[in-house]
């Protein structure tokens, strides 16, 4: 039996209903747990929990933004899968070490396959937003990484006047 939690959420009620109709129907029995997300984020980071959903977005578009959350020394941390892999873990050391280059990301690459060999995470979704825009607001930019672009943002009262 896999055991899986979750918050109380109807988005989170909803990925869970469809795990179990997923799991259902390759014989798989799930256990479904739920708790609020601080307790969450406790018993991931003492190594308490079996599965869960998590996500994380970009701070800065480099693929040590999300390889840090693997290394194995940030376990308790960062790490909440409690990955540890020596080899992954040397790679990782190295690439600290490198400025952007081919050479870097030739390493990066071979994080990646080892990442998916092991497959400590399991990448089911990403979530899309759409914004509807007043002609009155300046400023909007969507941006590839920051979803808190609202800092930019100002109004021009003149326009929405009209």
């Amino acid at each position: 039996t896999i055991e899986r939690w979750s918050t109380p959420s109807s988005r989170d009620r909803q990925i869970d209903e469809l795990w179990k109709k997923s799991m259902d129907a390759i014989g798989i029995r799930m256990l479904f747990k739920k708790d609020k997300l601080p307790e969450l984020r406790k018993m991931a980071r003492a190594g308490k929990l079996q599965m869960r959903n998590d996500g994380w977005n970009a701070d800065y578009p480099d693929a040590d933004n999300f390889m840090q959350l693997l290394y194995g020394p940030n376990v308790g941390q960062s790490n909440d899968s409690r990955f540890r892999l020596a080899e992954f873990d040397r790679l990782y050391e190295q690439t600290r070490k490198l400025p952007d280059s081919p050479e870097r990301t030739r390493l990066y690459d071979r994080m990646t396959d080892l990442v998916i060999a092991y497959a400590p995470w399991r990448l089911t979704h990403h979530l899309l937003e759409d914004h509807v825009i007043q002609p009155w607001v300046i400023g909007y930019k969507p941006h590839p990484l920051l979803s808190d672009i609202w800092k930019y943002l100002d109004i021009d009262e003149s326009k929405r006047q009209r």
